[in-house]
């Protein structure tokens, strides 16, 4: 049975005469040149174990590199080539993994960027570099990897990037429905969520015109749900666990309640352009849920704020030159009026 190709360093042997026959005194004397042409074995990148991701910041940490673990070669007067490699905790070289890097700018340097992406192989590589010059890496989070950040190295020097372990991430997969305060669908609304757990870029959802939304492929572990919108809904304290929140239902402070009213100074007088804030919380047995909205008083001081969850609330009054009023407020039926004076 023929040996694997794999396990075989070839020696290739090949002899090149060159003869004129016959001889002559003219003639060239007869050359014999034997050129060995060897194959190595691949090589496998030496991995780093001691690089783990930070739980603060799901961002790993560099620690010392020997020199040898990475390229340097000069390029002109003053630049300088660095190279690296990317990969996981199996030694696997990562393709494609987006690397940025930033100059710092001391003294009166230009900040300049440099983003390059990883090879076939892991192996990732920045031209021109200034030699000495500060520089700082990042590797953005994405797929099913953390991110990592190298803040400062100086190129040419010995703390340049190496190799660099990227930690996996689980990823979870969740669906569910956004409801108001009776559980009745809310339809049409976007959300942000962002991880809090480890440095991830922001994913949004949306529920469609029956309420249910889907967060695919997302890192477990706390999140913040929060709308950008005047009317902010967040919600925070929920942890997502693999497998556990297949259908999450998520309850914002939306409902029929109304609460209308006046804004005035001491004499009656209305007063506009006013700012009046509304707060509300409550919690459920996974997370609490907040809500703060914004109104300004028109010509004749008046307020409106609709589509509450009628929850207790907060609600705030603040005014030029006079005191901020704050009180609380407990819904007495679906529409509650108030008049409000503010004192200098």
């Amino acid at each position: 049975m023929p040996r694997p190709l794999s396990t075989v360093v070839v020696i290739a042997t090949v002899t090149l005469l060159y003869w004129q026959w016959p001889l002559s005194p003219d003639s060239e004397i007869a050359v014999d040149k034997t050129v060995e042409a060897v194959t190595p074995p691949p090589q496998t990148p030496a991995i780093q174990p001691q690089q783990r991701a930070d739980p603060a910041t799901g961002f790993a940490q560099q620690s010392a590199i020997p020199v040898d673990k990475f390229e340097q070669s000069i390029t002109g007067e003053n630049t300088v080539t660095v190279s690296g490699w990317i990969g996981n905790e199996s030694g696997t070289g990562l393709a494609g993994v987006e690397v940025e890097v930033e100059s710092s700018g001391f003294d009166g340097e230009e900040i300049t960027l440099h983003k390059t992406s990883s090879g076939q192989r892991g192996k990732f590589i920045f031209a021109e570099l200034i030699s000495g010059r500060q520089y700082r890496l990042e590797i953005k989070p994405s797929g099913e990897y953390a991110g990592f950040i190298l803040d400062t190295f100086a190129a040419g020097q010995a703390n340049a990037p190496g190799e660099i372990i990227l930690d996996r991430i689980n990823l979870v997969d969740v669906d569910g429905m956004i409801v108001d305060t009776s559980y009745a669908p809310v339809a049409n609304l976007k959300l942000e969520v962002r991880s809090l757990s480890v440095a991830y870029p922001d994913r949004s959802i949306s529920s469609d015109s029956s309420g249910y939304f889907s967060l695919q492929a997302f890192p477990a572990g706390e999140v913040r749900i929060a709308t950008n919108a005047t009317d902010y809904y967040h919600i925070k304290g929920l942890e997502l666990h693999p497998d556990e929140y297949r259908k999450l239902t998520l309850v914002i402070d939306r409902g029929n309640y109304h609460l209308a009213g006046w804004v005035s100074d001491e004499n009656g007088a209305p007063l506009a352009e006013i700012h009046v804030t509304l707060k509300s919380t409550f919690a459920t047995d996974d997370y609490n849920s907040n809500s703060y909205r914004l109104r300004v008083t028109d010509g004749n001081g008046a307020f409106d704020f609709s589509e509450l969850g009628g929850y207790p609330v907060t609600l705030e009054v603040y005014a030029d030159g006079f005191e901020t009023h704050v009180q609380q407020h407990e819904f007495q039926s679906f529409s509650d009026t108030l008049q409000i004076r503010l004192s200098k």
